[in-house]
Protein backbone atom coordinates (compact mmCIF):
# COMPACT_ATOMS: atom_id res chain seq x y z
CA UNK A 1 0.00 0.00 0.00
CA UNK A 2 1.49 3.39 -0.94
CA UNK A 3 2.45 5.42 2.04
CA UNK A 4 0.89 8.90 2.44
CA UNK A 5 3.10 11.92 1.82
CA UNK A 6 5.02 13.30 4.76
CA UNK A 7 3.35 16.08 6.66
CA UNK A 8 6.50 18.26 6.68
CA UNK A 9 8.34 19.13 3.46
CA UNK A 10 11.59 17.25 3.09
CA UNK A 11 13.36 20.33 1.85
CA UNK A 12 12.52 22.15 5.05
CA UNK A 13 13.67 19.23 7.20
CA UNK A 14 16.91 18.95 5.26
CA UNK A 15 17.61 22.66 5.58
CA UNK A 16 17.05 22.63 9.34
CA UNK A 17 19.18 19.56 9.88
CA UNK A 18 22.08 20.69 7.72
CA UNK A 19 22.22 24.20 9.12
CA UNK A 20 22.18 22.85 12.64
CA UNK A 21 25.64 21.53 11.90
CA UNK A 22 27.25 24.75 10.72
CA UNK A 23 30.63 24.77 12.39
CA UNK A 24 30.82 28.53 12.83
CA UNK A 25 27.47 28.61 14.60
CA UNK A 26 28.64 25.83 16.98
CA UNK A 27 25.11 24.39 17.29
CA UNK A 28 24.29 21.19 19.13
CA UNK A 29 22.26 18.29 17.67
CA UNK A 30 19.39 17.33 19.95
CA UNK A 31 15.94 15.71 19.73
CA UNK A 32 13.16 15.12 22.21
CA UNK A 33 14.11 11.43 22.33
CA UNK A 34 17.90 11.69 22.67
CA UNK A 35 20.32 13.67 24.88
CA UNK A 36 22.32 16.50 23.31
CA UNK A 37 25.46 15.52 21.51
CA UNK A 38 28.85 16.84 22.47
CA UNK A 39 29.96 19.94 20.56
CA UNK A 40 33.27 19.78 18.74
CA UNK A 41 35.60 22.78 18.77
CA UNK A 42 35.58 24.78 15.57
CA UNK A 43 38.71 24.31 13.50
CA UNK A 44 39.51 27.48 11.51
CA UNK A 45 39.82 26.99 7.80
CA UNK A 46 43.17 27.79 6.12
CA UNK A 47 43.64 31.42 5.24
CA UNK A 48 42.75 32.45 1.68
CA UNK A 49 45.18 34.77 0.04
CA UNK A 50 42.64 36.41 -2.26
CA UNK A 51 41.27 39.74 -1.09
CA UNK A 52 37.72 39.79 0.26
CA UNK A 53 35.01 40.05 -2.37
CA UNK A 54 32.01 42.22 -1.75
CA UNK A 55 28.88 40.27 -2.64
CA UNK A 56 25.84 42.32 -3.54
CA UNK A 57 23.08 41.41 -1.17
CA UNK A 58 19.70 40.89 -2.79
CA UNK A 59 16.69 42.37 -1.14
CA UNK A 60 15.44 39.78 1.33
CA UNK A 61 12.10 38.17 0.67
CA UNK A 62 9.70 39.34 3.34
CA UNK A 63 6.61 37.15 3.28
CA UNK A 64 3.56 38.41 5.08
CA UNK A 65 3.68 36.90 8.54
CA UNK A 66 0.70 34.84 9.57
CA UNK A 67 -1.38 36.28 12.41
CA UNK A 68 -0.43 35.08 15.84
CA UNK A 69 -2.83 32.42 17.13
CA UNK A 70 -5.15 33.78 19.78
CA UNK A 71 -6.33 30.51 21.29
CA UNK A 72 -5.78 26.78 21.11
CA UNK A 73 -8.22 24.50 19.31
CA UNK A 74 -8.21 20.77 19.93
CA UNK A 75 -9.63 18.24 17.51
CA UNK A 76 -12.39 17.37 19.97
CA UNK A 77 -13.43 21.02 20.21
CA UNK A 78 -13.47 21.29 16.42
CA UNK A 79 -15.70 18.23 16.15
CA UNK A 80 -18.15 19.75 18.62
CA UNK A 81 -18.64 22.62 16.17
CA UNK A 82 -19.62 20.22 13.38
CA UNK A 83 -23.32 20.91 13.95
CA UNK A 84 -22.82 24.31 12.30
CA UNK A 85 -21.65 22.75 9.02
CA UNK A 86 -23.98 23.59 6.10
CA UNK A 87 -24.41 19.97 5.00
CA UNK A 88 -25.35 18.86 8.52
CA UNK A 89 -27.76 21.76 8.92
CA UNK A 90 -29.49 20.95 5.64
CA UNK A 91 -29.84 17.27 6.54
CA UNK A 92 -31.21 18.18 9.98
CA UNK A 93 -33.88 20.38 8.39
CA UNK A 94 -34.91 17.45 6.19
CA UNK A 95 -35.29 15.28 9.28
CA UNK A 96 -37.44 17.91 10.96
CA UNK A 97 -39.69 18.12 7.90
CA UNK A 98 -40.03 14.33 7.74
CA UNK A 99 -40.83 14.22 11.46
CA UNK A 100 -43.53 16.86 11.02
CA UNK A 101 -45.10 14.83 8.21
CA UNK A 102 -45.07 11.71 10.36
CA UNK A 103 -46.64 13.54 13.30
CA UNK A 104 -49.37 14.85 11.02
CA UNK A 105 -50.04 11.35 9.67
CA UNK A 106 -50.26 9.92 13.18
CA UNK A 107 -52.50 12.68 14.49
CA UNK A 108 -55.02 12.94 11.65
CA UNK A 109 -55.39 9.19 11.00
CA UNK A 110 -56.96 10.08 7.67
CA UNK A 111 -59.58 12.35 9.20
CA UNK A 112 -60.98 14.93 6.80
CA UNK A 113 -63.67 17.46 7.68
CA UNK A 114 -65.29 19.46 4.87
CA UNK A 115 -68.02 22.03 4.65
CA UNK A 116 -70.36 21.27 1.75
CA UNK A 117 -73.20 23.15 0.18
CA UNK A 118 -75.02 23.99 -3.01
CA UNK A 119 -77.69 26.37 -4.12
CA UNK A 120 -79.80 27.12 -7.14
CA UNK A 121 -82.33 29.55 -8.56
CA UNK A 122 -85.07 28.86 -11.05
CA UNK A 123 -87.12 31.71 -12.59
CA UNK A 124 -90.86 31.48 -13.03
CA UNK A 125 -92.12 29.99 -16.26
CA UNK A 126 -95.41 29.10 -17.97
CA UNK A 127 -96.45 25.58 -18.86
CA UNK A 128 -99.63 23.79 -19.84
CA UNK A 129 -101.58 21.66 -17.43
CA UNK A 130 -101.48 18.02 -18.54
CA UNK A 131 -105.19 17.47 -18.07
CA UNK A 132 -106.89 20.72 -19.03
CA UNK A 133 -104.33 22.18 -21.35
CA UNK A 134 -104.63 25.54 -19.63
CA UNK A 135 -101.59 27.73 -19.16
CA UNK A 136 -100.13 27.43 -15.67
CA UNK A 137 -97.44 29.75 -14.32
CA UNK A 138 -94.80 28.04 -12.13
CA UNK A 139 -93.34 30.30 -9.46
CA UNK A 140 -89.62 31.06 -9.19
CA UNK A 141 -87.63 29.04 -6.64
CA UNK A 142 -84.46 29.66 -4.64
CA UNK A 143 -82.94 27.03 -2.41
CA UNK A 144 -80.20 24.51 -1.76
CA UNK A 145 -78.51 22.48 0.99
CA UNK A 146 -75.65 23.15 3.40
CA UNK A 147 -73.84 20.83 5.77
CA UNK A 148 -70.68 19.13 7.02
CA UNK A 149 -68.98 16.03 5.60
CA UNK A 150 -66.55 13.89 7.66
CA UNK A 151 -64.30 11.16 6.23
CA UNK A 152 -62.24 8.75 8.38
CA UNK A 153 -60.18 5.68 7.53
CA UNK A 154 -61.31 2.83 9.77
CA UNK A 155 -60.22 -0.35 7.98
CA UNK A 156 -56.58 -1.62 8.09
CA UNK A 157 -56.12 -0.97 4.38
CA UNK A 158 -57.36 2.57 4.38
CA UNK A 159 -55.31 5.20 2.60
CA UNK A 160 -54.17 6.86 5.82
CA UNK A 161 -52.40 3.65 6.90
CA UNK A 162 -50.31 3.68 3.74
CA UNK A 163 -49.58 7.36 4.26
CA UNK A 164 -48.42 6.63 7.80
CA UNK A 165 -46.09 3.84 6.71
CA UNK A 166 -44.67 5.98 3.92
CA UNK A 167 -44.01 8.83 6.36
CA UNK A 168 -42.18 6.43 8.68
CA UNK A 169 -39.96 5.23 5.84
CA UNK A 170 -39.25 8.80 4.76
CA UNK A 171 -38.21 9.72 8.29
CA UNK A 172 -35.88 6.72 8.57
CA UNK A 173 -34.24 7.65 5.27
CA UNK A 174 -33.86 11.30 6.29
CA UNK A 175 -32.21 10.20 9.55
CA UNK A 176 -29.84 7.98 7.57
CA UNK A 177 -28.91 10.92 5.34
CA UNK A 178 -28.33 13.07 8.43
CA UNK A 179 -26.02 10.38 9.83
CA UNK A 180 -24.15 10.33 6.51
CA UNK A 181 -23.73 14.11 6.61
CA UNK A 182 -22.43 13.96 10.19
CA UNK A 183 -20.05 11.07 9.46
CA UNK A 184 -18.68 12.61 6.28
CA UNK A 185 -18.38 15.97 8.01
CA UNK A 186 -16.49 14.37 10.90
CA UNK A 187 -14.07 12.70 8.50
CA UNK A 188 -13.58 15.96 6.61
CA UNK A 189 -12.92 17.90 9.83
CA UNK A 190 -10.35 15.34 10.99
CA UNK A 191 -8.54 15.47 7.65
CA UNK A 192 -8.59 19.25 7.45
CA UNK A 193 -7.52 19.60 11.08
CA UNK A 194 -4.44 17.44 10.63
CA UNK A 195 -3.65 19.25 7.40
CA UNK A 196 -3.69 22.45 9.45
CA UNK A 197 -1.46 20.84 12.10
CA UNK A 198 1.00 19.80 9.39
CA UNK A 199 0.96 23.29 7.86
CA UNK A 200 1.47 24.87 11.28
CA UNK A 201 4.47 22.65 11.97
CA UNK A 202 5.86 23.48 8.54
CA UNK A 203 5.60 27.22 9.30
CA UNK A 204 7.36 26.81 12.65
CA UNK A 205 10.15 24.74 11.13
CA UNK A 206 10.50 27.11 8.19
CA UNK A 207 10.85 30.08 10.57
CA UNK A 208 13.60 28.26 12.44
CA UNK A 209 15.28 27.44 9.14
CA UNK A 210 15.24 31.08 8.05
CA UNK A 211 16.82 32.11 11.36
CA UNK A 212 19.56 29.50 10.94
CA UNK A 213 20.17 30.54 7.32
CA UNK A 214 20.48 34.17 8.35
CA UNK A 215 23.00 33.24 11.01
CA UNK A 216 24.94 31.08 8.55
CA UNK A 217 25.08 33.97 6.09
CA UNK A 218 26.29 36.33 8.78
CA UNK A 219 29.01 33.87 9.78
CA UNK A 220 30.07 33.40 6.16
CA UNK A 221 30.31 37.14 5.61
CA UNK A 222 32.35 37.58 8.79
CA UNK A 223 34.72 34.80 7.75
CA UNK A 224 35.10 36.38 4.32
CA UNK A 225 36.06 39.68 5.91
CA UNK A 226 38.72 37.76 7.82
CA UNK A 227 39.85 36.15 4.56
CA UNK A 228 38.78 32.78 5.92
CA UNK A 229 35.97 32.06 3.38
CA UNK A 230 35.47 32.44 -0.34
CA UNK A 231 32.91 34.47 -2.23
CA UNK A 232 31.34 31.21 -3.37
CA UNK A 233 30.61 30.27 0.25
CA UNK A 234 28.90 33.61 0.85
CA UNK A 235 26.83 33.31 -2.32
CA UNK A 236 25.83 29.78 -1.37
CA UNK A 237 24.76 30.92 2.11
CA UNK A 238 22.79 33.79 0.60
CA UNK A 239 21.05 31.44 -1.86
CA UNK A 240 20.18 29.10 0.99
CA UNK A 241 18.63 32.00 2.90
CA UNK A 242 16.51 33.05 -0.07
CA UNK A 243 15.37 29.47 -0.57
CA UNK A 244 14.40 29.24 3.09
CA UNK A 245 12.48 32.51 2.85
CA UNK A 246 10.59 31.22 -0.18
CA UNK A 247 9.77 28.02 1.68
CA UNK A 248 8.53 30.07 4.63
CA UNK A 249 6.21 32.06 2.36
CA UNK A 250 4.94 28.83 0.84
CA UNK A 251 4.35 27.28 4.27
CA UNK A 252 2.49 30.39 5.47
CA UNK A 253 0.26 30.27 2.40
CA UNK A 254 -0.47 26.59 3.02
CA UNK A 255 -1.30 27.40 6.65
CA UNK A 256 -3.79 30.08 5.62
CA UNK A 257 -5.34 27.67 3.11
CA UNK A 258 -5.67 25.06 5.86
CA UNK A 259 -7.50 27.63 8.02
CA UNK A 260 -9.93 28.34 5.19
CA UNK A 261 -10.48 24.65 4.44
CA UNK A 262 -11.22 23.82 8.06
CA UNK A 263 -13.50 26.85 8.31
CA UNK A 264 -15.41 25.68 5.24
CA UNK A 265 -15.79 22.23 6.77
CA UNK A 266 -17.18 23.70 10.02
CA UNK A 267 -19.11 26.58 8.50
CA UNK A 268 -17.33 29.29 10.48
CA UNK A 269 -14.22 31.49 10.53
CA UNK A 270 -11.21 29.57 11.90
CA UNK A 271 -8.56 32.29 11.58
CA UNK A 272 -6.60 32.98 14.74
CA UNK A 273 -6.62 29.43 16.08
CA UNK A 274 -3.66 27.31 17.12
CA UNK A 275 -4.01 23.59 16.41
CA UNK A 276 -2.60 21.56 19.27
CA UNK A 277 -3.94 18.00 18.93
CA UNK A 278 -1.78 15.18 17.64
CA UNK A 279 -2.77 11.81 16.25
CA UNK A 280 -3.48 9.08 18.83
CA UNK A 281 -0.77 6.56 19.59
CA UNK A 282 -3.01 3.53 20.20
CA UNK A 283 -5.83 2.06 18.13
CA UNK A 284 -8.49 -0.56 18.73
CA UNK A 285 -9.33 -3.68 16.76
CA UNK A 286 -13.09 -3.69 16.04
CA UNK A 287 -14.98 -6.90 15.26
CA UNK A 288 -15.58 -6.97 11.52
CA UNK A 289 -18.71 -9.14 11.66
CA UNK A 290 -20.42 -6.70 14.03
CA UNK A 291 -19.50 -3.86 11.70
CA UNK A 292 -20.94 -5.73 8.71
CA UNK A 293 -24.18 -6.47 10.56
CA UNK A 294 -24.64 -2.82 11.52
CA UNK A 295 -23.86 -1.62 8.00
CA UNK A 296 -26.41 -3.98 6.41
CA UNK A 297 -29.09 -2.54 8.71
CA UNK A 298 -28.31 1.17 8.96
CA UNK A 299 -26.42 2.41 5.89
CA UNK A 300 -28.30 5.04 3.87
CA UNK A 301 -28.01 2.96 0.69
CA UNK A 302 -29.80 0.10 2.42
CA UNK A 303 -32.41 2.44 3.90
CA UNK A 304 -33.13 3.92 0.47
CA UNK A 305 -33.50 0.46 -1.12
CA UNK A 306 -35.75 -0.60 1.76
CA UNK A 307 -37.93 2.49 1.27
CA UNK A 308 -38.33 1.77 -2.44
CA UNK A 309 -39.26 -1.84 -1.67
CA UNK A 310 -41.82 -0.74 0.91
CA UNK A 311 -43.44 1.70 -1.52
CA UNK A 312 -43.61 -0.98 -4.22
CA UNK A 313 -45.13 -3.50 -1.79
CA UNK A 314 -47.80 -0.98 -0.77
CA UNK A 315 -48.61 -0.34 -4.43
CA UNK A 316 -48.95 -4.07 -5.12
CA UNK A 317 -51.08 -4.60 -2.03
CA UNK A 318 -53.51 -1.87 -3.02
CA UNK A 319 -53.80 -3.20 -6.58
CA UNK A 320 -54.42 -6.76 -5.34
CA UNK A 321 -57.12 -5.57 -2.97
CA UNK A 322 -58.83 -3.57 -5.69
CA UNK A 323 -58.76 -6.67 -7.86
CA UNK A 324 -60.10 -8.92 -5.09
CA UNK A 325 -62.67 -6.81 -3.27
CA UNK A 326 -65.76 -5.47 -4.98
CA UNK A 327 -66.25 -1.75 -5.28
CA UNK A 328 -68.97 -1.61 -2.64
CA UNK A 329 -70.48 1.40 -0.91
CA UNK A 330 -73.22 0.99 1.73
CA UNK A 331 -74.98 3.96 3.28
CA UNK A 332 -77.85 4.97 5.53
CA UNK A 333 -79.56 8.33 5.91
CA UNK A 334 -82.12 9.78 8.27
CA UNK A 335 -83.87 12.94 7.14
CA UNK A 336 -86.69 14.38 5.09
CA UNK A 337 -84.99 13.27 1.86
CA UNK A 338 -82.37 10.73 0.86
CA UNK A 339 -79.74 13.47 0.48
CA UNK A 340 -80.46 15.62 3.53
CA UNK A 341 -80.33 15.01 7.25
CA UNK A 342 -77.84 12.68 8.94
CA UNK A 343 -76.08 10.14 6.74
CA UNK A 344 -73.26 7.60 6.91
CA UNK A 345 -71.60 5.42 4.28
CA UNK A 346 -68.74 2.89 4.07
CA UNK A 347 -66.46 2.40 1.06
CA UNK A 348 -65.14 -1.16 1.26
CA UNK A 349 -62.23 -0.79 -1.19
CA UNK A 350 -60.92 2.47 0.24
CA UNK A 351 -61.57 1.41 3.83
CA UNK A 352 -63.06 4.77 4.74
CA UNK A 353 -66.31 5.80 6.36
CA UNK A 354 -68.08 9.05 5.51
CA UNK A 355 -70.53 10.88 7.71
CA UNK A 356 -72.60 13.91 6.78
CA UNK A 357 -75.18 16.28 8.10
CA UNK A 358 -77.00 18.50 5.62
CA UNK A 359 -80.04 20.73 5.89
CA UNK A 360 -82.07 22.25 3.07
CA UNK A 361 -82.70 25.93 2.90
CA UNK A 362 -85.03 28.21 0.97
CA UNK A 363 -87.50 26.60 -1.36
CA UNK A 364 -85.51 23.32 -1.13
CA UNK A 365 -86.89 22.71 2.34
CA UNK A 366 -89.16 19.71 2.33
CA UNK A 367 -92.34 19.27 4.29
CA UNK A 368 -91.76 15.55 4.48
CA UNK A 369 -91.15 14.00 7.87
CA UNK A 370 -87.79 12.52 8.78
CA UNK A 371 -87.44 8.89 7.78
CA UNK A 372 -84.70 6.25 7.40
CA UNK A 373 -83.31 5.28 4.02
CA UNK A 374 -80.58 2.77 3.15
CA UNK A 375 -78.70 2.06 -0.07
CA UNK A 376 -76.04 -0.29 -1.39
CA UNK A 377 -74.02 0.30 -4.56
CA UNK A 378 -71.37 -2.05 -5.85
CA UNK A 379 -69.53 -3.52 -8.78
CA UNK A 380 -66.98 -6.30 -9.33
CA UNK A 381 -64.50 -6.63 -12.16
CA UNK A 382 -64.87 -10.08 -13.70
CA UNK A 383 -62.41 -9.73 -16.56
CA UNK A 384 -59.81 -6.98 -17.20
CA UNK A 385 -56.53 -7.67 -19.07
CA UNK A 386 -55.35 -4.15 -18.23
CA UNK A 387 -55.76 -4.77 -14.51
CA UNK A 388 -53.91 -8.09 -14.75
CA UNK A 389 -51.07 -6.40 -16.64
CA UNK A 390 -50.91 -3.73 -13.96
CA UNK A 391 -50.66 -6.39 -11.24
CA UNK A 392 -47.85 -8.12 -13.15
CA UNK A 393 -45.97 -4.81 -13.42
CA UNK A 394 -46.33 -4.19 -9.68
CA UNK A 395 -45.06 -7.69 -8.90
CA UNK A 396 -42.06 -7.10 -11.17
CA UNK A 397 -41.33 -3.84 -9.33
CA UNK A 398 -41.37 -5.64 -6.00
CA UNK A 399 -39.00 -8.29 -7.30
CA UNK A 400 -36.70 -5.64 -8.74
CA UNK A 401 -36.53 -3.69 -5.47
CA UNK A 402 -35.94 -6.88 -3.51
CA UNK A 403 -32.90 -7.51 -5.69
CA UNK A 404 -31.83 -3.87 -5.27
CA UNK A 405 -31.99 -4.24 -1.50
CA UNK A 406 -29.91 -7.41 -1.64
CA UNK A 407 -27.33 -5.75 -3.88
CA UNK A 408 -27.17 -2.69 -1.60
CA UNK A 409 -26.51 -4.91 1.41
CA UNK A 410 -23.81 -6.81 -0.45
CA UNK A 411 -22.17 -3.56 -1.54
CA UNK A 412 -22.05 -2.11 1.97
CA UNK A 413 -20.65 -5.39 3.28
CA UNK A 414 -17.92 -5.28 0.64
CA UNK A 415 -17.20 -1.67 1.56
CA UNK A 416 -16.87 -2.54 5.25
CA UNK A 417 -14.55 -5.46 4.62
CA UNK A 418 -12.42 -3.39 2.24
CA UNK A 419 -12.16 -0.57 4.77
CA UNK A 420 -11.31 -3.08 7.46
CA UNK A 421 -8.41 -4.46 5.40
CA UNK A 422 -7.21 -0.93 4.74
CA UNK A 423 -7.29 -0.20 8.46
CA UNK A 424 -5.36 -3.38 9.29
CA UNK A 425 -2.73 -2.52 6.66
CA UNK A 426 -2.43 0.96 8.18
CA UNK A 427 -1.82 -0.59 11.60
CA UNK A 428 0.85 -2.90 10.16
CA UNK A 429 2.57 0.04 8.48
CA UNK A 430 2.41 1.95 11.75
CA UNK A 431 4.07 -0.90 13.66
CA UNK A 432 6.82 -1.12 11.05
CA UNK A 433 7.43 2.62 11.22
CA UNK A 434 7.66 2.52 15.01
CA UNK A 435 10.48 0.04 14.58
CA UNK A 436 12.12 2.36 12.04
CA UNK A 437 12.04 5.18 14.60
CA UNK A 438 13.79 2.93 17.12
CA UNK A 439 16.39 2.06 14.50
CA UNK A 440 16.95 5.75 13.74
CA UNK A 441 17.27 6.57 17.46
CA UNK A 442 19.85 3.83 17.87
CA UNK A 443 21.75 5.05 14.82
CA UNK A 444 21.81 8.60 16.19
CA UNK A 445 23.10 7.41 19.55
CA UNK A 446 25.81 5.41 17.78
CA UNK A 447 26.80 8.41 15.67
CA UNK A 448 27.08 10.64 18.74
CA UNK A 449 29.19 8.04 20.53
CA UNK A 450 31.50 7.73 17.53
CA UNK A 451 31.72 11.53 17.36
CA UNK A 452 32.81 11.70 20.99
CA UNK A 453 35.39 9.00 20.32
CA UNK A 454 36.72 10.87 17.31
CA UNK A 455 35.60 8.15 14.87
CA UNK A 456 32.91 10.24 13.12
CA UNK A 457 32.28 13.80 12.03
CA UNK A 458 29.51 16.24 12.87
CA UNK A 459 28.07 15.60 9.40
CA UNK A 460 27.55 11.95 10.35
CA UNK A 461 25.58 13.08 13.40
CA UNK A 462 23.59 15.52 11.26
CA UNK A 463 22.68 12.77 8.82
CA UNK A 464 21.55 10.52 11.67
CA UNK A 465 19.59 13.41 13.14
CA UNK A 466 17.89 14.02 9.79
CA UNK A 467 17.04 10.33 9.48
CA UNK A 468 15.45 10.37 12.94
CA UNK A 469 13.41 13.50 12.22
CA UNK A 470 12.24 11.97 8.94
CA UNK A 471 11.30 8.70 10.64
CA UNK A 472 9.42 10.54 13.40
CA UNK A 473 7.58 12.60 10.81
CA UNK A 474 6.63 9.48 8.88
CA UNK A 475 5.44 7.90 12.12
CA UNK A 476 3.17 10.88 12.76
CA UNK A 477 1.88 10.61 9.18
CA UNK A 478 1.17 6.91 9.64
CA UNK A 479 -0.71 7.62 12.87
CA UNK A 480 -2.89 10.14 11.08
CA UNK A 481 -3.45 7.66 8.25
CA UNK A 482 -4.45 4.96 10.75
CA UNK A 483 -6.92 7.25 12.48
CA UNK A 484 -8.46 8.33 9.18
CA UNK A 485 -8.71 4.68 8.10
CA UNK A 486 -10.47 3.89 11.38
CA UNK A 487 -12.96 6.74 10.88
CA UNK A 488 -13.61 5.60 7.32
CA UNK A 489 -14.23 2.07 8.62
CA UNK A 490 -16.67 3.38 11.21
CA UNK A 491 -18.45 5.44 8.55
CA UNK A 492 -18.71 2.39 6.30
CA UNK A 493 -20.38 0.53 9.19
CA UNK A 494 -22.95 3.27 9.71
CA UNK A 495 -21.03 5.41 12.20
CA UNK A 496 -19.60 4.93 15.64
CA UNK A 497 -21.43 2.32 17.76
Amino acid sequence: MPRPALLLPKAVLLSAALLSGVAAAQTTVQTADTPPAATLPVVPAPSVAAPPVTVPTAAPVSPTPSPAPSQDLTLEAALLQLSQAPSVTQARLSVEAAQANLNAARTALGLTVSVVGNGGYSASYTTKAPTTGANVTAPSTLGGVAGVDVSLGILPWSTNQYTLRSAQRNLSLAEAYLADAEHNGRLNVIQQYYNAVSAQQAVNLAQQTVALRQRALSVAQTQQNLQNATAESVLSAQANLQTAQAQLAQAQGAFQTAHLSLGAALGRDMSGYNFVSVAPTSFGNPEVEALVSRARATRSEVMYARKQLGDAQDQLEQAQRNNTLPSLTAGVNYGPTASTGIGASLDLQKGTMNGSYTVPWGDSASSNSNHLTASVNGSYVVYSPALRAQLAAYRANVTQYQLSLSVAQQNVELDVRTRYNTYRNALLALQAQQTQVQVAQTALGTAQSRLEAGLATQDDVNQAQLALVSAQNTLQTDRVAAQIALVQLQNAAGGQP
